[in-house]
């Protein structure tokens, strides 16, 4: 009843060349990560324990249109509708423009616009097929919270967005797509039954090319592991772009150079760790990278992965504009509490993965969260050279310890000796 097709991704055909993000899907990117980057402005007003969980919701937001886009144009290939990407990059422009005058104004417009690209994106795909891998890009019931929140006034409005999102999270995590297939095929057989044995039933003028069909559709996986590192150097560009802007309106004192030089060590660690020695180098190279882990954690791993570096590279931006001085206890959880994040989703998701033994854990994903924690309580009684230059120790432990494991440091080792690929591969 399912038909496999050629731009589903489940398999490569004859001719078949090496598919690479297109140029479409660079310029949607980039829109996509400037919203990210315009919920920095939710961090400068202190921020509280409120503006950081409004900042959640909206990052949470921001991610969720990205990732069903981006499974679209994955799955669809050279049929991707160029003008239903441009309407949703518009849309996520939009809900960007809006992001800085939250919660004061502009809540709704943010709202109205989330609804009608989550609602659009769910009718792209079109009738009778399936997103196996990625369920959530055609079930909006996240959304209804979305919609009754255009009537419910602040903070209410808030509550029901999170409420929205969560419930995005847990179809994620509760429905399969492969169930959702085959209880879509048991559905329709027996309604096939039923006409048939129903006494109108006239076999003469029964046509079987008219009976509907299920048909699955599979994300590729090379292709959407350059998706997903891409963002990922996206997210960290805007770090980059955040520390010289800052490092731009100061004098350039002996504090303020090292600061920088200190963030953009942190930025460049979190790169290598995540691009060189994560999941997303797996996703490119091996066709049966989702064998063990499916898809729907592999693309939460990339969304705390990616919130976490989002929230670091803020933290950043704000220690720099804070160089002389103590850090409030907002900023200090901002830069810790993103690199706790980061941490702490790596572990998770690469013990999940079972490619890697609690030996890792606790050589550095463990501790690594533990002591980001602690220095988010310190945070307050440190300036923030000392507090970045911490950091960037806990991003260099790991670096050093990856780069060790993979035999970079000895002559004539490496990652192709037996057992050392899969005990390196971090999936993070």
């Amino acid at each position: 009843m399912a038909k496999e097709t050629p731009e589903s991704g489940s398999a490569e055909t004859p001719g078949t060349q090496e598919r690479h993000a297109s140029w479409m899907e660079l310029f949607f990117d980039l829109v996509a990560v400037a919203g990210i980057g315009q919920l920095t402005h939710l961090l400068h007003r202190g921020p509280s324990l409120g503006d950081f969980g409004l900042y959640v919701v909206l990052y949470l937001a921001f991610w969720m249109v990205w990732a069903c886009m981006t499974l679209y144009g994955n799955i669809a290939g050279n049929n991707t509708r160029v003008g239903l990407m441009l309407g949703a990059m518009a849309g996520l422009g939009l809900m960007a423009a809006a992001v800085p005058g939250i919660p004061d104004r502009h809540a709704t417009t943010f709202a109205a616009v989330y609804v009608l690209v989550r609602l659009g994106a769910e009718r792209i795909w079109g009738e009778g097929k399936l997103v196996v891998d990625w369920p959530t890009a055609q079930l909006t019931l996240g959304v209804w919270p979305w919609i009754v929140s255009l009537w419910v006034g602040e903070p209410a409005k808030f509550w029901l967005w999170g409420a929205g999102l969560a419930l995005d999270l847990y179809v994620l995590f509760a429905i399969s797509g492969e169930k959702m297939l085959a209880e879509g095929r048991k559905r329709l057989r027996a309604r096939i039954e039923r006409i048939q044995r129903s006494p109108r039933f006239d076999p003469d003028r029964w046509n079987p090319d008219k009976v509907p069909t299920f048909e699955a559709v599979h994300a590729e996986p090379a292709h959407l592991g350059e998706r997903l590192g891409l963002f990922v150097i996206i997210v960290l560009g805007e770090g980059v772009i955040g520390i010289i802007a800052a490092l731009g309106g100061q004098s350039w004192t002996a504090v303020v150079v090292c600061l920088a030089f200190a963030a953009f060590v942190i930025l460049a660690g979190l790169w290598a760790l995540t691009l060189l020695f994560g999941f997303i180098p797996r996703l490119m190279t091996e066709s049966d990278a989702t064998a063990k882990e499916p898809w729907q954690r592999i693309m939460l791993t990339h969304c705390g992965v990616t919130g976490g570096l989002a929230t670091l590279a803020a933290g950043l931006g704000l220690a720099m504009d804070h160089a002389h001085g103590h850090l409030s206890t907002g900023v200090g959880w901002a830069l810790c509490g993103g690199a706790a994040t980061y941490f702490a989703v790596v572990g998770v998701s690469g013990i999940r993965s079972g490619n890697v033994g609690w030996r890792w854990l606790l050589t550095w994903p463990l501790p690594c969260t533990a002591l980001a924690v602690a220095l988010g309580f310190a945070a307050t009684h440190l300036t923030a050279l000392p507090l970045v230059c911490a950091v960037a120790a806990l991003v260099l432990w790991p670096l050093l310890w990856e780069t060790w494991s993979a035999g970079k440091w000895r002559t004539g080792s490496g990652p192709d000796r037996p057992g050392r690929a899969a005990e390196t591969d971090t999936a993070t």
